[in-house]
């Protein structure tokens, strides 16, 4: 009997100590060129947008807990993949301001993630990609994507 108590407490100990594994370390700016696995931010992430472009899969992935986007990137030619995530200011015309901007690259068969782009308001998004090695003047922009 006393074996089954302890056992129950020791689940319920567990379960009360589960939801601090969620727990992120950084919000906003302040999550900008970090990790999101590092900082708990992938937790609980959702895949805002997907992109097929040159060289690669890439997921857009967003974190409301921590108000911060990244890439998630697989390599799908032989070539690998190269992408950048972008947070954007819109000029008011036809142009856009990149704020900020991280890279990912990978090789065939492989899966990375790019360090964050975080802010404490909303902001416009933008993933380009191309195939492994090439110079960023061959990117393929994906459209841009509005997140709060």
């Amino acid at each position: 009997m006393s074996l089954t108590v302890g056992v129950a407490a020791l689940m319920g100990v567990s379960m009360a100590t589960s939801p601090s594994a969620y727990a992120v370390s950084c919000h906003g700016s302040s999550c900008s060129n970090k990790g999101p696995k590092g900082t708990g931010c992938d937790a609980n992430a959702i895949n805002f947008r997907q992109f097929m472009l040159k060289g690669g899969y890439y997921e857009l992935r967003w974190s409301n807990a921590c108000h911060a986007a990244w890439i998630r990137a697989s390599g799908a030619s032989g070539l690998g993949a190269s992408a950048v995530i972008q947070r954007i200011l819109l000029d008011g015309g036809d142009g856009v301001d990149v704020q900020e901007e991280r890279a990912v690259a990978v090789n065939k068969g492989e899966v990375d993630w790019s360090n964050m782009v975080g802010t404490n308001y909303g902001s416009y998004y933008r993933v380009c990609g191309t195939y492994f090695g090439l110079p960023a003047s061959t990117m393929e922009c994906a459209p841009l994507v509005y997140h709060d």
